[in-house]
């Protein structure tokens, strides 16, 4: 009926409608409010839903800022010490002197070129397997000719190799091995050894061993140690996937506890302002039921009460047969 004031009845399609819609609110409060789930009597809510969505972009900026300082930050270097004795051989680069003749004799230990007479014409190149000796004589023993320089050793700097020249005497050298991990396999400075030399003396220890015995009289000499310790230095970057986990994983903890926090305190507030709100109300009578115009208001009489019969006692029985009597 048009005009008509009465409410649809519950149960529906308005009513039914309202309800889906209802759930389908929960539902999405239910899936975006993180912090209603700590306690069970904090619903989900439209104050959850904001701060999670405020919550996911803090951390979405926190981890690109990460990554451009990733990308800029240097490669972490490790350096270890190491015992020279408890490693080796170590690769070393030795070259003759132009107008030279050289003879190389390493004793005190075991390698490659260790135990044997190397003979090297003028600027010719080897690469020795230098290791360490425990003896005072022992070590890298050089013998030349035909120039007062004699043999160099080479050391890979970042971008060419370092010549230095051996005076005749007694030097100790420095082993310094160099892995850049950020390098492709093959470059340059993907693995460098360096030797870094220092004079001690004028005059070599006569070794105690014959070797190159017949290349000794009249020609330089020079005693070369390699020093009980050496560095291995390692450059890489860390790996991206777990400082990406460790790092948005730590910043996700901590801006969590704090919207957490601040979760907590609007939570309070609101629901302070919820109670005092429905204290304020006034208490209200049920609203009477809406007649249609013209509506007669029928009543259902009560039903009359009909008492029960009389009874009659024996003694009753008697003055009726008394009576009786008289009259006959």
């Amino acid at each position: 009926q048009v005009g008509s004031n009465i409410s649809p009845p519950t149960g529906g399609p308005v009513a039914m409608a309202t309800d889906s819609a209802r759930l389908k609110l929960e539902k999405v409060y239910h899936w975006f409010d993180t912090f209603h789930n700590t306690e069970p009597e904090r619903h989900p809510g439209k104050t959850g839903c904001c701060l999670t969505l405020l919550m996911v972009p803090a951390v979405l900026i926190y981890g690109i800022v990460w990554f451009v300082q990733h990308q800029q930050k240097p490669p972490v270097e490790t350096l270890v010490i190491d015992w020279s004795i408890s490693y080796g051989p170590y690769p070393m680069k030795v070259s003759c002197h132009e107008g030279a003749s050289c003879w190389l004799y390493l004793s005190g230990c075991e390698s490659e070129s260790s135990g044997r007479c190397i003979s090297l014409a003028a600027g010719q190149e080897l690469e020795l397997q230098m290791c360490y000796s425990l003896a005072a004589r022992e070590g890298l023993h050089a013998w030349w000719t035909g120039s007062s320089s004699g043999i160099s050793i080479y050391s890979q700097a970042k971008s060419m190799w370092m010549k230095q020249a051996i005076e005749a005497g007694r030097s100790s050298m420095t082993y310094v091995k160099t892995e850049d991990k950020t390098k492709e396999s093959g470059e340059w400075e993907r693995l460098r050894h360096e030797w870094f030399t220092m004079y001690l003396s004028s005059e070599a220890l006569a070794p105690e061993h014959s070797g190159c015995q017949e290349h000794r009289s009249g020609a330089y000499a020079a005693q070369i140690v390699m020093k009980p310790e050496f560095y291995e230095k390692t450059l890489e970057k860390l790996d991206f996937i777990v400082s990406l986990i460790g790092e948005v994983g730590g910043a996700y903890g901590i801006i969590s506890t704090i919207f957490f926090a601040l979760y907590i305190l609007l939570w309070n507030v609101e629901n302070a302002n919820q109670k005092s709100h429905d204290q304020s109300l006034p208490v209200t009578a049920p609203a009477p039921v809406a007649m249609e115009p013209g509506a007669e208001i029928t009543t259902t009489p009560k039903a009359e009460v009909t008492p029960p019969p009389p009874t009659r006692s024996a003694t009753d029985d008697m003055m009726v047969e008394h009576t009786r009597e008289a009259f006959v």
